[in-house]
């Protein structure tokens, strides 16, 4: 398997070592912004789920392209009200994009937020003709 170098293409989603390039990635701390999880549903379904609290459908896109895939979070600018002092602002209002590099025959099956969570349901459908099969010796 061939790892891409590039920062964008973060996670990877649907290879068989798919844990290890995780924690090697959540070691790096890179760009972690929205919080997000990888789930292994079964040997053919994942799940990703991103925390995008504020947001709701028409601030979000999801798209694949090439393998490859986008999830971009444009959320307006608040009008901020004179009126609140804060303390303390924890909650982060900015736009994101997340990129995760798929693998061949894994795709996007549903999408659905849900409680400021962002569930991403894939699926790997191998066809036939690619499927390990055994083969029959023959005797002469």
């Amino acid at each position: 398997m061939t790892i891409l170098p590039t920062l964008a293409l973060r996670s990877f989603v649907g290879f068989d070592n798919l844990f290890n390039e995780l924690e090697t990635m959540s070691t790096q701390k890179q760009n972690s912004f929205p919080a997000h999880d990888i789930i292994r549903i079964s040997e053919d379904e994942y799940e990703i789920t991103i925390a995008v609290a504020g947001f709701n459908n028409k601030d979000i896109s999801i798209d694949v392209h090439d393998g490859v895939l986008s999830i971009k979070g444009n959320i307006g600018t608040d009008v901020e009200d004179k009126n609140i002092q804060y303390l303390y602002k924890g909650i982060a209002k900015r736009s994101f994009e997340q990129k995760f590099r798929l693998e061949q025959y894994v795709d996007v099956k549903d999408a659905t937020l849900s409680n400021g969570l962002l569930t991403i349901s894939l699926i790997r459908e191998i066809p036939e003709e690619r499927k390990p099969r055994n083969i029959t010796l023959k005797t002469l």
